[in-house]
């Protein structure tokens, strides 16, 4: 039997959520995930260094996250590790995490 996996909503995913690069956590850049315009907020400018270009927008995909600059082109797509968690592997090598801001 086949599986699929199951787009995650973005009213599950919108709020608060820390970017890093992995063993790095003192290198925190905050980021909101919303669901109105503006649907990204915070350490824009932090994440862009990391990325190259400075994020706009995001949407779920069943296996992950994108996350869009300003002309709507996908800058980097992140992969679900686990539940709140996500990781990239950037062209320098190095994995970026995105993990939900925890109380």
């Amino acid at each position: 039997m086949a599986s699929s996996l199951i787009l995650t909503p973005p009213e599950a995913l919108a709020g608060q959520w820390r970017m890093y690069p992995e063993g790095a956590n003192a290198q925190v850049c905050e980021l909101d995930l919303a669901l109105q315009i503006p649907r990204l907020s915070g350490d824009l400018e932090c994440i862009a260094g990391w990325l190259g270009e400075r994020p706009t927008n995001w949407e779920p995909t069943p296996d992950g996250l994108w996350l869009y600059g300003i002309e709507g082109t996908g800058i980097v797509h992140f992969n679900r590790q686990k539940t709140d968690r996500y990781e990239v592997r950037l062209k320098s090598g190095g994995v970026l995490v995105l993990v939900r801001d925890t109380p």
